[in-house]
């Protein structure tokens, strides 16, 4: 039986295995991180554990500045665009010497300031120090991941992932167990250390294949390129970042470590929304250039009422899931759950206008919904926070994403006028139906947390609907997977 399935897994187009291994790869690497919350919150403090989660925040954000985010763009294309395999192997020098030396001058920056630096992000200094650490020896390790994608070499990623995974976890709970104090410096010692293990490996790999490490034209080209991202990339991460560092400055590391714990048990949903659109990008893109705009609206239905399941199930069991990964001291983020819940279908919504989008190349028009969305977040913490708490930040959040898909729905809108003869893409009455159910959900169950036989009798009621639409979900499951196996066959991993 094992050898007939191994026989009917090799049969998979090698690009479907790829993609097949990619999302349990992620799913894995979310699901260990997920696992070790609950032994941190119980090994650190509140006040540390949101002082490491407020690291976390400002190293998405300097992420941006430091590195240029090149893995995604030029570099790609870049690779793709190269003519020989010696030019696809002599493509991430330049680029790495770049993102290294525009770290470097950031870091120098910082140094001569660092005073005035600490006192604006709320970092102190050591901590800081091991946040440009990371950062410098990242690049490596993302163009390294994007060349076994592009070569569907899965077997490698799949092994450097769960590897940096699991030292990562295993260092930082044996740093953190031996510190008797700073125990938010020693889990980030613990990142730091292995990532730059990682990144001077493949630093040295890449540095093997090219030897032009500065390139004025490459450079020059490079900047043109992602400069004009940045406002988008970090629009992005502001609006995802920015709650926990404003409700550490303006309530307490310790509420934002409690506001972090519910971010932490987000993380489920938000990796199964990650894994349908990856899935779902290339499928739509292949039916807009094939004019199938019916059968879009048909899987999307479908995908919209799997998401809204997932959501609604993970707000009716935040009291547990809670109860689960902190202790009693963290027990006030469960009424933080149903907005996170709620911002995962609106993140999965205004990523499917966002694909007509970027189809069509309108990444300016989606550059300024970015913008401005980021913005009324930051102005709506500075309001609510103060007013009525750090939870009011989840629903400020929640409120942004349902501005994103405003925004991206009316990029879509625009586009569908003037290229598509006002087709209409997406079943909108569907779309605004089930948005209207979320937000009533994300009410309702907050109110239904002290009485369980309400919240597992909506549950019953879910997986009932479930079962019900069982054959049409696999249906268009199966659907989207031909898609996938439509491939053409590339080199095995």
């Amino acid at each position: 039986m094992i050898k007939k399935f191994y026989h009917q897994y090799m049969k998979i187009p090698v690009a479907a295995r790829a993609g097949i291994w990619f999302v349990i790869c992620t799913l894995l690497q979310k699901c260990i991180a997920f696992i070790t919350v609950p032994i941190f919150t119980r090994l650190m403090p509140t006040e540390e554990y949101g002082m490491y989660s407020v690291y976390l925040s400002w190293y998405n954000i300097l992420t941006v500045f430091c590195t240029l985010n090149m893995h995604h763009v030029i570099y790609v294309n870049n690779y793709t665009k190269a003519d020989s395999e010696k030019e696809k192997k002599a493509a991430a020098v330049p680029l790495l010497s770049l993102s290294f030396i525009v770290t470097i001058v950031i870091f120098i920056i910082y140094l001569l300031f660092h005073s005035f630096f600490n006192r604006f992000i709320g970092l102190p200094t050591p901590l800081v120090c091991l946040l440009f650490a990371q950062i410098l020896f990242e690049p490596p390790v993302n163009f390294w991941t994007m060349e076994k994608r592009f070569n569907y070499k899965y077997r490698a990623l799949v092994i450097r992932t769960l590897t940096m995974v699991v030292l990562n976890a295993v260092l930082g709970i044996l740093f953190v167990w031996m510190a008797t104090k700073d125990e938010a410096i020693a889990r980030a010692l613990s990142i730091v250390l292995v990532q730059i293990i990682f990144g001077g490996i493949f630093y040295i790999y890449f540095c093997k294949q090219g030897k032009t490490f500065f390139s004025t034209k490459g450079w020059k080209h490079a900047l043109n390129v992602q400069l004009p991202l940045i406002p988008h990339s970090l629009s992005l991460t502001v609006l995802s970042s920015s709650d926990r560092i404003m409700i550490k400055n303006m309530v307490g590391a310790a509420e934002a470590g409690i506001y972090s714990v519910a971010y932490s048990a987000g993380y489920v949903v938000n990796v199964l929304k990650v894994s349908i659109v990856d899935a779902l990008r290339p499928w739509i893109y292949q039916n807009l250039k094939e004019k199938k705009y019916q059968d879009i609206r048909k899987v999307v239905n479908v995908l919209l009422f799997f998401v809204l399941g997932i959501s609604t199930v993970f707000t009716i069991f935040a009291p547990e899931i809670i109860y689960i990964m902190a202790p009693k001291q963290y027990h006030d983020a469960v009424y933080v759950v149903p907005p996170v819940a709620a911002s995962s279908y609106f993140t999965f919504l205004y990523n499917i206008f966002s694909i007509i989008g970027m189809y069509y190349e309108k990444t300016k028009k989606i550059m300024v919904a970015s913008i401005t969305g980021a913005v009324l977040n930051l102005g709506l913490n500075a309001v609510c926070i103060p007013l009525f708490g750090y939870i009011a930040a989840a629903y400020t959040t929640l409120v942004c994403y349902i501005f994103f898909s405003f925004a991206h729905y009316y990029i879509m809108q625009k586009i569908s006028k003037s290229v598509l003869n006002d087709t209409k893409i997406y079943d909108m009455r569907i779309i605004v139906l089930l948005s209207i159910v979320i937000v009533l959900v994300t009410v309702g169950l907050t109110f239904t947390y002290e009485y369980p036989l309400i919240r597992y009798s909506i549950l019953l009621l879910v997986l009932l609907i479930a079962f019900i639409k069982r054959r049409t979900l696999i249906s268009t499951l199966k659907q989207i997977k031909k898609k996938n196996k439509s491939k053409p066959q590339t080199q095995q991993d």
